[in-house]
């Protein structure tokens, strides 16, 4: 242990406060759900997320710390090994947070995977990117004005305010399904495509059509996750025909 270690436990009042003040910390903070656990793993494929280092057992790390998020969200975890989470834990480290950044980044096959224009797999990936961007546009935007709408304390005005961007941003939406559909033709991909726009579009007529505020069994419905099995299968067709 080294002399400023070891200083600073003495000046706290020595190793058992120090272990006791880490211990009140974690008893504090909650377990990253698994089902979240679970798409972080799966998404370094249960290696470490650092290409140099790909190496088993790993943990899951906060890129920027949880002492300031206080929060788990996906964006903001990493798979690592215990030797690269105390790198990147380390001040002094070679890893800093712009690094984890991209390395996280890296992890998604539709930033770093590089494709020739063989049989126009360039415009089939443009058109699934398009969709991505206008679809977390829209979903969002619908997931607010539901929300609005359930709370005996918004105004009429802001219900209307939000479903006028809602369906703004559908309409968006709607044409980024048709181009893909017309990119990816007569295929799997292009049918459950169209499926999952008229779910989240079949549930955001229920929203606008129910009385003001929502009733229950409307407003507990969680539409990101309806539509999240049938998004992360789109998702596996296209890396499966772009061989991703």
């Amino acid at each position: 242990m080294g002399a400023g270690v070891s200083g600073g436990l003495r000046a706290r009042g020595g190793l058992s406060v120090w272990v006791a003040n880490i211990r009140s910390m974690s008893a504090k903070r909650p377990k990253v759900p698994s089902e979240l656990r679970r798409r972080v793993l799966i998404e370094a494929g249960h290696r470490c997320a650092i290409p140099a280092c790909k190496t088993t057992p790993v943990e899951i790390a906060h890129i920027i710390p949880w002492s300031k998020t206080r929060k788990h969200e996906f964006k903001n975890l990493i798979a690592l090994c215990p030797t690269c989470h105390t790198r990147f834990d380390d001040p002094h480290g070679s890893i800093d947070r712009k690094a984890m950044r991209q390395y996280k980044a890296n992890l998604n096959p539709l930033l770093s995977v590089g494709l020739r224009n063989r049989e126009g797999q360039a415009a089939l990936l443009a058109a699934y990117q398009e969709l991505r961007a206008r679809f977390a546009d829209w979903v969002p935007a619908e997931v607010q004005h539901a929300a609005a709408k359930s709370r005996r304390s918004s105004s009429l005005k802001e219900v209307a305010d939000l479903r006028s961007q809602s369906v703004h941003k559908f309409s968006w939406a709607m044409c980024a399904v048709l181009d893909f559909q017309s990119a990816w033709k007569d295929s799997e991909a292009s049918d459950l495509v169209g499926s999952i726009l008229y779910h989240v579009a079949g549930w955001s007529d229920e929203v606008h059509d129910a009385p003001f505020p929502l009733p229950k069994e409307t407003r507990q419905r969680d539409i990101a996750e309806e539509i999240s099995e049938a998004s992360t299968e789109l998702h596996l067709m296209v890396c499966e025909e772009l061989s991703m």
